[in-house]
């Protein structure tokens, strides 16, 4: 019996790394005329080519019911335990949905083992719980283990982006019409990610530029305050030129580890427009906006910060 690790398609997670981690993912679609498509079945450029010519806007679905149930009683069938990890629960109705088939599934299978955990967020700020996840059940470890594995990666993880415009996530929903008019008339550009299960605004600044140099005092101050930088990842939405330059310029000068170059899934592209953006992880959890403070939050980055570094000695 071991740990299977199951997430969905916002995960930036290559053909290989699927294989050698032998993960299992779900796929969202993405709704363009009327018509569904997975978005892994999408050309990615080609999609962002169109999107900013798109009227009206494409629309996302989570997987179905029926495919959560597939999914676990498969993985349930070759006699192993499942922990499924996904996309932030403020932003999508998958989490939810995972985790009431996962306990019905468990109530019509007496014995059988699932965890489910919201990564609060997405892209590689969810890649980072499910592979940290997939290397401490290849180590052995037991679904709890495996799962408070995830669980305090994501409370190391941060994704932070700037959009070039707010109609898209205002469209999507994200957020409210009265927000996005009043930023497009003073001209403000938010640096905006998800916190606490919701689109955090981190920053209003009057410029784009002004935006990315939001992001990397930001990231700077995490590394700083949260025992050193792990992984890190420059993410664009249908501006890959612009991701570019940031990497090159701002980030990567600033690390001596290898930088990512990524788009964001079709998915989270589509309530948020063209976008630039970083994703990273850090030693030891972030302090979150609004909630542990003082104290109590120092006490709880020191005991999970011990525990992160005892698993990496005896796991390699």
């Amino acid at each position: 019996m071991s740990v299977r690790i199951v997430t969905d398609s916002t995960a930036n997670l290559s053909p290989e790394q699927i294989d050698a981690h032998r993960l299992t993912v779900v796929t969202l679609c993405v709704i363009v005329d009327g018509v569904a498509t997975a978005e892994v079945d999408l050309n990615l450029a080609d999609f962002y080519r169109r999107l900013p010519e798109m009227n009206p806007l494409p629309t996302s679905s989570q997987p179905t019911v029926g495919t959560f149930r597939n999914t676990f009683n498969a993985l349930l069938d070759e006699g192993d335990e499942v922990l499924g990890i996904f996309l932030s629960g403020g932003l999508s109705g998958t989490y939810e949905t995972a985790r009431m088939v996962a306990t019905q599934v468990m109530a019509e299978r007496p014995g059988a083992q699932i965890d489910i955990v919201d990564s609060k967020s997405t892209s590689m700020a969810l890649t980072y719980p499910v592979l940290a996840a997939a290397k401490a059940a290849e180590g052995g470890a037991t679904l709890k283990t495996c799962a408070q594995v995830a669980r305090q990666t994501v409370s190391c993880a941060r994704f932070l982006f700037a959009p070039h415009s707010l109609e898209y996530l205002r469209r999507g929903g994200r957020i409210g019409r009265a927000s996005a008019l009043l930023g497009s008339a003073l001209k403000l550009v938010p640096v905006l990610g998800p916190e606490n299960g919701v689109v955090y605004t981190w920053a209003k600044v009057r410029t784009f530029s002004k935006a990315l140099v939001a992001i990397k005092d930001r990231f700077l101050r995490d590394v700083e305050e949260c025992g050193g930088l792990k992984h890190i990842c420059v993410h664009y939405i249908a501006d890959s030129a612009t991701a570019e330059k940031f990497r090159d310029n701002v980030i990567e000068p600033l690390t001596d580890l290898a930088v990512s170059f990524e788009p964001v899934s079709p998915v989270v592209g589509t309530h948020v427009g063209p976008a630039v953006g970083v994703a990273y992880q850090t030693f030891l959890p972030m302090i979150p906006e609004g909630g542990e403070s003082g104290g109590r939050l120092n006490a709880l980055k020191e005991k999970v910060g011990e525990y992160v570094h005892r698993f990496e000695r005896e796991n390699g």
